[in-house]
């Protein structure tokens, strides 16, 4: 083998994360080691020539030379907090996740992958995917691509009762809440935005069928995200609750929450949301609740307060 061919070895060798240990390179192609520190000193010449943005540096601690980027790089901790996030949300199948990790590793420095490693390996052991169980990264991909070419969709979907219904839609947002993704679609026959769970999409193809919408009825995710939650619709209202439990726990859930009044013993919040997601959140909290506007709303929460006790009769 001649000299480009073991430099483009160790070129292609540093690209993809690995440690070049000139004892190791020696003994592989057979040179004395002073030849493949000539390589490195060359190698450092074309990184500089050619304006890359790369440096060749020695590491002490793995006994090797590494190419780290010159650029600002991802860093061990950033990875690090994706990793755990990711791995809590339990939303990819099993391969999938473990593709999702490995990918993310090599975004960053064999030495920073060999310190965080032990750090989720428990965890990742340990994984437990939703029961769905269906691949998404392909499908999270495709529907993010309709979105951005404003493509009408046609599919096969299953409901939540395991009907199985065929729509037409215009995907506006791909959204992740509460363990799922959902696409937020325009349906033109229901003249409404609806969630699709991207699970139980169990077939897509792009449409022909033209689909127009007003301006009222076009789709804003920043505020969506202020007004939902558990990815339920429903009707726009301002929420008036008395709260004894943990204030902040209560403003992190409703963004736009605020608190109105503050006694010795709760407090009093105020938050603009759509009322079925609110609903269920609010009697998640047992005693530590009390919904004191809209009437409407005030009524509805006791009429199933009365529901739920009645099942213990």
């Amino acid at each position: 083998m001649n000299a480009a061919y073991r430099q483009l070895y160790i070129f292609q060798s540093l690209l993809t994360g690995h440690v070049a240990i000139k004892a190791e390179l020696a003994s592989r192609f057979n040179v004395t080691p002073r030849v493949i520190q000539r390589d490195f000193s060359q190698l450092r010449d074309f990184l500089t020539a050619e304006n890359l943005d790369y440096q060749l540096t020695y590491s002490r601690h793995l006994k090797g030379y590494r190419l780290q980027g010159t650029q600002s790089a991802v860093t061990k901790q950033s990875i690090l907090l994706l990793i755990k996030v990711l791995l809590a949300s339990r939303s990819l199948a099993t391969d999938e996740m473990h593709q999702t990790v490995t990918n993310l590793l090599s975004l960053t420095t064999a030495e920073d992958q060999h310190e965080i490693q032990p750090i989720i390996k428990n965890e990742s052991f340990y994984y437990q995917p939703l029961k769905h169980q269906q691949p998404l990264l392909d499908r999270l991909w495709q529907f993010s691509q309709f979105i951005t070419q404003k493509q009408p969709v046609t599919i096969i979907y299953q409901k939540q009762h395991r009907e199985v219904v065929t729509r037409t839609i215009l995907p506006e947002a791909v959204i992740f809440s509460e363990y799922y993704f959902y696409v937020v679609a325009y349906n033109a026959k229901y003249r409404s935005n609806l969630f699709y769970r991207l699970d139980r999409i169990r077939h897509y193809q792009t449409s022909s069928q033209a689909i127009t919408r007003t301006r009222a009825e076009r789709f804003e995710d920043g505020e969506l995200r202020q007004l939902i939650h558990y990815m339920t619709p429903g009707k726009k209202i301002t929420l008036r609750f008395k709260f004894w439990g943990i204030v902040e726990a209560a403003l992190d859930r409703f963004p736009t929450a605020k608190v109105t009044v503050r006694h010795s013993d709760y407090v009093v919040i105020e938050a603009t949301v759509f009322d079925l997601g609110a609903k269920m959140w609010l009697l998640s909290q047992g005693s530590n609740v009390e919904a004191i506007a809209p009437l409407d709303f005030v009524t509805e929460m006791k009429t199933t307060l009365a529901e739920m006790a009645a099942r213990y009769h």
